[in-house]
Formats: structure tokens, C-alpha cells, sequence
């Protein structure tokens, strides 16, 4: 089964370091495109600065580029297509290798946030010893079984914790004036009025610092 994890690296050690140092405002995200041969990961990327001329200036400056056209502007945005530098297609061009796939690649002032899809463990080793080979020191955030994901939206939750927030919420459990009592609830999913309230805390626990929070540090989920 695949695995999904998500990892922190500083843009000094990937892309745009130059342009987000001028801009330390904007922000980058790239645009999921399955890529079957080296240099066509990440060739598309919105773009969003309170400058956008400057903003395309920057990027057409930045050392980690070799190509940048401008090919729309929507709702504060634009959208680039991108000739990354060698440097940076050595970092990307391994998800080709390892046959994984770069799901999401948000950059800002000093980091970028990558979302990896991995065929197997293998391919993450793989991808690890090459990122170290060319300087990359990557910040595991998160690491989902590709299940967990697409039933639990990627929210870090365990199986216990998505069913006991879901069914809270179905049963009006977060409504004011509540529609069910904890008592009722746990009896609902057949637990203890403990076990119920330790699974809602560390579901939102879980909820809060992956939606809210901005730390790089992997949550210790607990069932």
C-alpha cells in the first residue's frame, strides 16, 4: 500500500529563495500535474504577492529559475509556467525515479511544504538518500497510509477519532442546545463516556493542529 507523507524543506535548500527573500509576502503553490519523464514535475505554479509585477520580476531574477511566462491572472493570483534550474530538477526528477508523485508544493517566506505520494517504503528511502546526496535536509511533518487519507481527509485522525467526531456531529452533539448528551453518544458507538471524551479531545486535538497550526513537527496520534 502507498504512503503519503508530508515534509518541510527550507527554500534555501530547494527554490525561490532569492524570490521570497524580495518578497517575503508571497507565497507559491504548484499545480498537481502527473509528470512521466524528468523536467515535467512542478512546470505549473500560482503565484500571490500584494506586488504581483514584482512578484514576476523576482521570479525571473531567482537563481533556482531559467524560464518563467506569465499565462493568466485570476483573483489576486497568477499563474507561471516554470523552467526550474538543474539544481532544483535534480531534487524533483527523483519522484520520476522512484515512480512516486508530487502531490502538493506550497513555497513561502522560508520554507516549502511538500505532499509526496510514495509507492512504498523503498521509494522513500530512495528519495531520502537522494535529497541528502544533493544537501536536502527534509522536516517529516506527517506520514499517512494512503487509506487514511482518502477516508479521513488527511487530517492525522485515527479510524476511533473520525468515527467519533463524525457521529457527533450527525447527532447535532456540537449544536446549542446539544441534540445528544456524551452519555447518549457513547452509548450510540457502544464505548465508554471516557473513552468517547478521550477520542473527541485528541480528534480535535489532531483537527486543530493540522488545519490551525503551523509547527513542522509531527503529531503523536494516539488512538
Amino acid at each position: 500500500m502507498g504512503t503519503i507523507v508530508d515534509v518541510i524543506v527550507p527554500t534555501d535548500q530547494f527554490a525561490l529563495a532569492d524570490t521570497f527573500d524580495r518578497l517575503p509576502d508571497a507565497t507559491v503553490e504548484s499545480v498537481c500535474v502527473v509528470a512521466h519523464e524528468p523536467g515535467q514535475v512542478m512546470p505549473f505554479v500560482w503565484g500571490s504577492s500584494d506586488d504581483p509585477e514584482r512578484l514576476e520580476d523576482a521570479l525571473r531574477r531567482d537563481q533556482s529559475t531559467e524560464e518563467v511566462i506569465h499565462l493568466a491572472r485570476e483573483e489576486g493570483r497568477t499563474l507561471f509556467r516554470i523552467g526550474w534550474s538543474p539544481a532544483v530538477r535534480d531534487v524533483v526528477d527523483v519522484f520520476i525515479e522512484t515512480n512516486s508523485t508530487l502531490l502538493r508544493a506550497a513555497g513561502r517566506e522560508n520554507r516549502w511544504e511538500l505532499r509526496i505520494l510514495f509507492p512504498d517504503q523503498e521509494s522513500v528511502s530512495r528519495t531520502y538518500e537522494s535529497w541528502r546526496d544533493h544537501g536536502i535536509d527534509p522536516s517529516i511533518r506527517r506520514v499517512n497510509g494512503v487509506e487514511d487519507v482518502v477516508t479521513h481527509g488527511g487530517m492525522d485522525l485515527s479510524h476511533d477519532q473520525h468515527e467519533a467526531l463524525v457521529t457527533a456531529f450527525e447527532h447535532d452533539y456540537y449544536c446549542v442546545p446539544r441534540g445528544v448528551t456524551l452519555d447518549g453518544l457513547a452509548d450510540e458507538l457502544g464505548v465508554s463516556h471516557q473513552a468517547l471524551s478521550e477520542r473527541l479531545r485528541r480528534g480535535h486535538r489532531n483537527l486543530v493542529q493540522t488545519t490551525l497550526c503551523e509547527s513542522p513537527n509531527p503529531i503523536n496520534r494516539k488512538p
